[in-house]
C-alpha cells in the first residue's frame, strides 16, 4: 500500500468513526511528534532544502529557503491546531454511539487577525 493510500484509509476511518475519542486516536497517527504523518513531512521539506542547499544554482537557494518556509510557517500551524483539535477531542466524554450516527461538521477556523499594518499573518 502506497503512503498516499494509508492516508486517504485513514481519513475514511475518521469520517466513520463512532466517537470524538476515536477521531483522537486516529489523529495520533497524523500528530505524533516522531512517526506522524505531519512529522513525516516536515523531515520531507527540510531534507528537499538540503537538496537544494547543496545544487549551488541562482534560484537553488531561495527554493531552499521556500521549503524551509513552509514547514515552518505552513505545516507548523496546520500541525499545532491538529494537536488542539486531537486533545479536544480526547478530552470530550460522549454518550455510546448509536449505529449510523456521525459526529457533527467540521468547524472552520477562524480568520487570522490582522496585524498592525492591516495585513494578515
Amino acid at each position: 500500500m502506497t503512503d498516499g493510500l494509508s492516508i486517504a484509509n485513514l481519513a475514511a476511518a475518521i469520517r466513520e468513526a463512532a466517537s470524538p475519542a476515536e477521531v483522537s486516536d486516529r489523529l495520533e497517527e497524523v500528530t505524533a511528534a516522531h512517526d506522524g504523518i505531519l512529522a513525516s513531512l516536515d523531515q520531507l521539506l527540510h531534507s528537499l532544502a538540503a537538496v537544494y542547499d547543496g545544487l549551488g544554482g541562482p534560484a537553488d537557494r531561495h527554493v531552499a529557503a521556500r521549503m524551509r518556509y513552509l514547514a515552518e510557517h505552513h505545516l507548523g500551524p496546520i500541525t499545532a491546531d491538529l494537536l488542539h483539535t486531537r486533545a479536544e477531542l480526547a478530552d470530550r466524554t460522549t454518550a455510546p454511539a448509536r449505529p449510523g450516527a456521525s459526529l457533527p461538521a467540521a468547524v472552520p477556523l477562524a480568520a487570522p487577525a490582522p496585524t498592525a499594518s492591516g495585513r494578515t499573518r
